[in-house]
């Protein structure tokens, strides 16, 4: 039965969601048969494991059924209203925590059934929790938005000041959502050009008509609830098209200061993720300019577990970088106490990996080569960025170990990979390239090979931006220039 839609769905609830689902399946409300229910009673007492010689349809069959003939027909059958119940289900626990909609709804049939009384009692409520909210997001704008039209609605046969002025917050809301989505949408289509096609007409003819500078420059002064919310929407998209755009990216981080808790936890989530694509540019081009800033952010994002917004755990992508940060901040504890801290939010695949390699790092930061050497050895992630950082990685301990002969061998590995990769962008291929060119020269110094003029050397790689582990060869220099 593994096969089947329904234990991937079993597999994702909770202990006490599989509990709750009984309760709903035994509701007389949602007309759930007994023997589909008895079915589930009998499959769940495999949870969580599920194991495939336990679970097979005839031997659930069976004890349900004690002593009638398999029936197949009739197994598929409730295998296929559990999915469908499980389904009305998890639309039922969402309904239940989405305040959007919920609100809305609720409006909605108090509304046509004539309840006016609680309407005006629920909507009042309603409108008096969002003004009282200290925070702002899209969810929040669209609830508010959803309630006003329900408000609109109900007063449109009075025709009354409170049915314009419901009419008009939410034209505000909707206004102020639109923003949101066309600035993420501007960004992703920025971001990925190449790979959008030009086939989206009412995007591209509306995109090619809004003069979005000339109307972020009109409500720049304009005064409301929404006021910093439509800043931060600005200063985002203008970091966004702009990488150079200093200005903005510092008014941003002031906005944020500025006002404490009034973006979610959602919203900084978003707005991080624009400020790390600023910094990372800049930190490319200038010479690591913002780095505390990232490394802050990074810091952020891990100590408040904003990452948990997505209900994923932290991206491989997002491990990489901090440690990387650590290294460049010079922070070795941070890595060995991000693995303690974080090994249950690593990716379940990678869990292993992903703290091999960091105790691979931290054990080359604090000079113990064989265990960082032994620790890079286990690793295996099949990505390319990784599969290259930790071919570096051994070559750094190989040459510490003074393995020269691996030196050579996992340099010319590195070469072969560079040139046969695929999706390793240029600036990093451009900066791992460099660093088999300096290791190479530092490996002719070291075995005092012609042509390795160290002095020479030294000088070179200082003016070059694009080098990774520059830090590293350069004391490789300087202890060759001082033996």
């Amino acid at each position: 039965m593994n096969k089947s839609n329904l234990i991937p769905v079993l597999k994702s609830f909770s202990k006490d969601e599989i509990k709750e689902f009984e309760k709903f399946l035994n509701s007389p409300f949602f007309g759930c048969a007994k023997f589909v229910l008895k079915f589930y009673k009998v499959l769940i007492k495999y949870y969580p494991v599920f194991n495939e010689d336990d679970i097979k349809k005839e031997k659930i069959f069976g004890i349900v059924y004690k002593d009638k003939k398999y029936n197949d027909a009739l197994t598929r059958r409730i295998i296929s209203d559990l999915i469908r119940y499980s389904e009305e289900y998890m639309t039922y626990k969402n309904f239940k925590k989405n305040d959007i909609y919920r609100s809305s709804c609720s409006l909605n049939e108090l509304r046509i059934r004539n309840l006016g009384n609680l309407f005006r009692l629920r909507s009042e409520t309603l409108m008096k929790k969002i003004d009282n909210s200290e925070t702002v997001d899209p969810f929040l704008i669209l609830e508010s938005y959803f309630i006003n039209v329900e408000m609109c609605q109900h007063r449109r046969f009075i025709r009354d000041e409170m049915m314009h002025e419901s009419a008009r917050m939410a034209n505000e809301d909707f206004i102020v959502f639109f923003l949101k989505v066309f600035t993420v949408n501007s960004h992703r289509i920025f971001s990925f050009h190449n790979e959008i096609k030009s086939t989206a007409v009412l995007n591209n003819a509306f995109r090619e008509r809004f003069d979005y500078e000339g109307f972020m420059d009109d409500i720049e002064d304009y005064e409301s609830k929404y006021s910093p919310y439509l800043k931060m929407i600005r200063y985002c998209h203008n970091i966004n098209i702009d990488y150079e755009d200093r200005i903005s990216c510092s008014k941003l981080n002031s906005l944020i200061s500025n006002n404490p808790g009034y973006f979610t936890n959602f919203e900084l989530f978003e707005i991080y993720i624009n400020l790390v694509t600023f910094y990372n540019y800049q930190n490319i081009k200038y010479d690591n300019i913002y780095l505390n800033e990232i490394f802050t952010i990074y810091s952020d994002i891990l100590k408040k577990k904003l990452f948990h917004i997505t209900n994923n755990p932290l991206q491989l992508s997002f491990c990489r970088k901090y440690i990387s940060l650590c290294l460049l901040k010079g922070e070795t504890e941070s890595i060995k106490k991000f693995r303690e801290d974080y090994f249950a939010d690593f990716p379940e695949l990678y869990k292993q990996d992903l703290s091999d390699y960091c105790d691979s790092v931290y054990f080359f930061e604090k000079k113990s080569f064989e265990r960082s050497l032994t620790a890079a050895m286990k690793i295996n992630i099949e990505k390319e960025l990784f599969k290259k950082d930790i071919k570096i990685l051994k070559i750094k301990n190989f040459y510490e170990l003074d393995y020269l002969d691996s030196v050579y061998s996992e340099i010319d590995n590195l070469k072969h990979y560079l040139t046969d990769s695929e999706t390793i962008i240029p600036d990093h291929l451009k900066k791992s390239r460099n660093f088999i060119k300096y290791i190479s020269s530092v490996m002719r110094g070291k075995e005092n090979k012609s042509g390795a003029d160290l002095f020479v050397l030294k000088k070179e790689l200082k003016k070059e931006r694009l080098v990774i582990e520059k830090k590293w060869l350069l004391e490789k220099i300087d202890e060759l220039s001082n033996r």
